[in-house]
């Protein structure tokens, strides 16, 4: 039995350098973050994770004149929650590593290899999600941090300063207007100047009758917006802003930076089918009140959510959307110092067992007290009928006596696994995931390697379930013909799971598969990255494809096009390589005998390919002139990656996918409910994330 039945999150604290224009203060705001993280390491074990949800770390509102810090820098600054023998450290050994970060707008510069110098005595550090995070142990609820939905913090790509977005200078304008007042008069206090700039920018905009006729007429949006921003923080449009050590910009250029920000928005919402306009209007007037739960339900959720976390607005709330989804917003743990007095320090739990998020508050002056948050109602997804309000929970309610049924109950049973081709990394890496997870529940596994051949995956197949398996699991070769396979599978009453390749209709228990559409979708924005970081002119990019069975990795071309495409971009081809890299190397040598002085980006649909793709192009020498994106990142792709040889790739999580077949497989047996985000073709999608042209991992590519 697993007792560790809750699940913390903080949002928003912003810690950042000393400077006066950062909002979180050492003096004000530690003892209230160290009151937390003590709690949490106190009640470890009653604990499944951490969930650092965004704006952790400030690297925004800094004066002008100053470059961005550096992790480093912070670390460097609150040495007794981040140092070594500092909380978060002391938290990542009890947790014994069980702590995940999902960058914010504030922090979407942060990587995993700045996340790595926080690390335990024991060598635990935090993981990096890289936009949102649905947990594996409960895939029905979604932690982000939000930013991603409004018009002024969504990432921006087509840039020169990519993937900064125009709300970033709203924070150096306010930054700009304490420095000033400051130099205006030495005697003015740190409370007075934050109480001039406490106040939302849109709600000084809103004021201004002008502005809205103008926003709403949909004329000059960007022109307008930074006059209004200049003229109520007092900032030159002029006056040079250090993005970076070397990067700088004004406000002037901002304008042209962002001139066709409205007309990307609003491609970005058309995908999500929303109402650009209003939400384009909410996101100004009331960027920190509730805007986001009107459109949490189209533009963030997967079908069968049922809860959905956020932070990045400070205001904690919880609601339903449509009466379907609770919509919870954990608020922040660092309000304004001067409006400490009436507004709270918040965080979130959640409760496994009864799967209801409560608000905590943290309060007091010389004696600090957790307790919930005051005039929240309570609500629990599993009896949506109780609600209860929550003066009438206290602390000792939270540690709750019901203890969790472990979510994967352990058994005795033998399983069949019918790999694609074992000789293959990324093939391999499942296989150890399945054998893992198989070792981990006390279940025998029975393997088949189908050595992508479809005889071998037959007739394997069919000796497994002759041999008297319970589950069968199959990353199929050939999945046009795992029907077949199936329905010898159903006469012994054997559940079948499918993994990565397909299922060919067959009537599967589920079918796990990578979100290869928005993979795809993550290589198209990226490649516009790279496309205007190295200056490259040519509108022409080429694809190169799996084998045509291969329905769901056929979906990374699609997703990838659907982005290049919007922005004016042209495939002069598409070929197919079978995933076999000697035909990738036959198939780019011939993309490059047409096109080798006039290509932007090569994306293949799957590591194996991108590697012949690559030694094609160097060949061409044409290496890091042409860019080469692709998708799964096994230990050869990743070499190739720093060799220069490829600029990035799409990363699946392999080994994750077969100790989830190896679950799914045992509730089947058990009458366990699964969780499916699309319950019709029993589909379960899997994270994947990007890997940068320096092998690191990417974060806010959404």
């Amino acid at each position: 039995m697993d007792d560790r039945n809750f699940v913390i999150i903080l949002s928003d604290i912003h810690m950042g350098t000393a400077a006066p224009t950062v909002c979180y203060r050492k003096e004000v705001h530690e003892k209230y973050l160290i009151t937390v993280l003590n709690d949490i390491i106190v009640r470890a074990n009653q604990i499944r994770e951490v969930v650092l949800l965004g704006d952790i770390f400030e690297f925004w509102t800094y004066p002008p004149d100053q470059p961005p810090p550096t992790i480093d820098d912070i670390i460097a600054t609150h040495p007794k929650v981040l140092g070594t023998k500092g909380k978060l450290c002391q938290l990542l050994s009890v947790l014994e590593g069980r702590v995940v970060f999902i960058p914010g707008d504030h922090d979407m510069n942060v990587t995993q290899s700045d996340l790595n110098k926080i690390i335990s005595a024991e060598g635990y550090t935090i993981s990096y999600k890289p936009s949102y995070y649905i947990p594996s142990y409960d895939r029905h609820i979604k932690f982000a941090h939000g930013h991603e939905f409004t018009l002024l913090n969504a990432p921006y790509f087509v840039s020169k300063i990519s993937p900064i977005p125009i709300g970033y200078f709203v924070s150096k304008a306010i930054a700009y207007k304490i420095q000033n007042e400051s130099k205006k008069d030495a005697n003015v206090t740190e409370s007075k100047l934050m109480q001039c700039t406490g106040n939302s920018i849109t709600e000084i905009f809103s004021k201004d009758s002008k502005f809205l006729e103008h926003y709403e007429e949909s004329l000059d949006f960007v022109s307008c917006f930074i006059d209004e921003l200049a003229d109520a923080t007092g900032m030159p449009k002029n006056r040079y802003i250090k993005v970076s050590k070397k990067i700088e910009v004004c406000l002037n250029e901002v304008k042209k930076i962002y001139s066709n920000l409205n007309n990307d928005f609003n491609i970005l919402l058309k995908k999500q089918e929303l109402s650009v306009q209003k939400f384009q209007l909410n996101d100004l007037v009331q960027v920190n009140k509730t805007y986001l739960p009107n459109y949490i339900q189209k533009s963030v959720l997967d079908p069968f959510i049922d809860i959905i976390v956020m932070g990045h607005t400070h205001h904690p709330l919880k609601t339903f959307v449509n009466r379907i989804i609770q919509y919870v917003n954990v608020g922040s743990m660092c309000p304004f110092s001067i409006k400490t007095q009436t507004e709270a320090f918040t965080y979130g739990i959640y409760n496994l067992s009864t799967q209801c998020v409560d608000l905590m508050e943290v309060s007091g002056e010389n004696t600090i007290k957790i307790h919930p948050y005051k005039n929240i109602i309570r609500t629990c997804k599993k009896n949506s009928s109780h609600i209860t309000s929550n003066k009438n929970i206290n602390k000792a309610q939270l540690n709750i006596e019901i203890k969790e049924e472990n979510i994967i109950p352990v058994s005795s049973f033998t399983f069949g696994w019918s790999v694609y081709d074992s000789s293959l990394e990324f093939w391999k890496e499942m296989q150890k995931g399945v054998l893992s997870k198989g070792q981990e529940l006390g279940i025998d596994i029975l393997t088949n390697n189908e050595k992508s051949n479809t005889i071998e995956m037959i007739t394997g197949s069919i000796d497994l379930i002759g041999e008297g398996i319970n589950a069968l699991i199959i990353a199929p070769f050939n999945p046009e013909l795992l029907p077949a396979i199936v329905a010898n599978a159903q006469k012994y009453k054997v559940p079948v799971v499918a993994i990565d390749t397909g299922t060919g209709g067959a009537d599967v228990v589920g079918f796990i598969v990578s979100d290869s559409f928005g993979g795809g979708v993550y290589a198209g924005e990226y490649a516009l990255i790279l496309i205007n970081k190295y200056l490259i002119k040519s509108k022409n990019i080429a694809i190169i494809k799996v084998q045509k069975t291969a329905k769901y990795a056929l979906m990374r071309g699609e997703g990838f096009k659907s982005v290049m495409l919007a922005y004016g971009y042209i495939v002069v081809a598409e070929e197919t390589a079978n995933s076999v890299e000697s035909e990738g190397y036959e198939v780019m040598k011939s993309i490059l005998a047409t096109y080798a002085n006039d290509l932007a980006v090569v994306f293949s649909e799957n590591g194996t390919m991108a590697l012949g793709a690559a030694r094609a192009i160097e060949e061409a020498g044409k290496k890091g002139i042409i860019m080469l994106i692709g998708f799964d990142a096994t230990p050869s792709v990743i070499n190739a990656i720093k060799n220069g040889l490829m600029q990035g790739t799409i990363a699946q999580q392999p080994f994750e996918m077969g100790e989830l077949g190896v679950e799914i497989a045992n509730l089947a047996l058990l009458g366990k409910p699964i969780s499916y985000d699309d319950t019709v073709n029993k589909l379960i999608l899997m994270e994947v994330y990007l890997v940068d042209e320096k092998g690191n991992i990417r974060k806010n590519i959404i």
